[in-house]
């Protein structure tokens, strides 16, 4: 395992601090020559002003907390390929389509639900009639709303059935969302946790545009404002995300998807909010047994989101992959998210 300049420069400096005996009387005899020499000239203070720094700065070195490498923070199990790294949301890619086929490119974006009164996110592959800011954003805000569009059957959209997008523009950095049919109240869950569901997934769609971040969403219907939408949340003005650690989930999966098929290598991609970015990946087989259990570090840990893509290798067969995390409470476990995916 090739060692980093930082490592390096630890066991060097290690290595020279045990050839370093220091006795405990060490720096009060070498205070005292200090004072002898004082009339011997300046040249004299400063070298011994210099050892005095030297021994110090040895001592320091000696407790610097050594960094625990990842694979060595975590137990892996036997007859498993396991590393992980924390890795940010990747750009999604425009599939090309044949010139003269007439059809629509396709793009992944990301797409939030709820799920025990909380968001979670998926990627979804959604055809963009043109590919610009406003349809990228539009096709999201779509699929989010849509009954029914989320892989995992555990997640669901809180908007009626009866909803639709009329069509999305862009102003600077507030983005316009005009409805129809919205309905007296929310199909599911509260009507403030239903608009964060259309608020997120605009925010979400938005980092993969020239957007990158937006300031609120205005939301209209039928082309015309709205002072309070089902009567409930205020739409007077654009409504901003609330804070993450406010409406999403504490832990959740975003690949494997539900009903996914992968090859025997493939990449568990986990998110959450959770202490210190302490969370928790286990994966079963068909029979419920425990074939991968580990304690995973997302990128960041509470109140941010945090990420991280643990890569796997298992034989073929049906498996369920759960993320979740320990109570720091009871040590019960919190939060859990499962998909049941095949490995081809």
């Amino acid at each position: 395992m090739r060692m980093s300049p930082e490592d390096r420069l630890r066991d060097a400096l290690r290595a020279q601090v045990d050839t370093v005996e220091v006795t405990p009387d060490a720096l009060p005899r070498i205070r005292g020559r200090i004072q002898e020499r004082r009339r011997g000239g300046g040249w004299a203070v400063i070298a011994a002003g210099a050892a005095v720094a030297a021994v110090i700065a040895l001592a320091v070195v000696v407790f610097v907390p050594e960094r625990v490498p990842p694979d060595r923070a975590t137990d892996r199990p036997p007859g498993t390929s396991v590393t992980q790294e924390p890795v940010e949301p990747s750009a999604p890619a425009t599939t090309g389509v044949p010139a003269g086929t007439g059809e629509p490119a396709k793009m992944q974006l990301p797409v939030y639900y709820a799920r025990n009164d909380r968001l979670v996110r998926e990627f979804h592959e959604l055809p963009l009639p043109v590919d610009d800011d406003a349809h990228r954003i539009e096709a999201s805000v779509t699929e989010a709303l849509r009954a029914g569009s989320a892989a995992d059957p555990d997640y669901e959209t809180l908007w009626p059935d009866s909803v639709t997008v009329r069509g999305v523009t862009v102003e600077g950095r507030v983005v316009v969302v005009d409805l129809t049919d919205v309905g007296t109240v929310p199909r599911a869950g509260t009507p403030a946790l239903a608009v964060q569901q259309l608020v997120s997934t605009v925010a979400a769609a938005a980092s993969y545009t020239s957007v990158k971040r937006i300031d609120g969403v205005r939301i209209t219907v039928g082309g015309a404002p709205v002072a309070r939408l089902w009567d409930a949340v205020d739409t007077s003005r654009p409504v901003k995300q609330l804070h993450p650690s406010e409406i999403y989930a504490p832990m959740w999966v975003i690949d494997p998807q539900e009903g996914q098929q992968v090859g025997r290598s493939f990449t568990v991609h986990l998110a959450g909010i959770v202490w210190e970015g302490t969370a928790n990946l286990r994966v079963r087989g068909a029979g419920g047994e425990v074939v991968v259990e580990q304690v995973v570090r997302l990128s960041v840990g509470a109140p941010a989101v945090g990420e991280a893509r643990v890569p796997l290798t298992l034989p073929p067969g049906r498996y369920t992959v759960e993320a979740y995390y320990i109570s720091q409470a009871d040590s019960s476990v919190q939060g859990v998210d499962d998909h049941g995916f095949t490995v081809g």
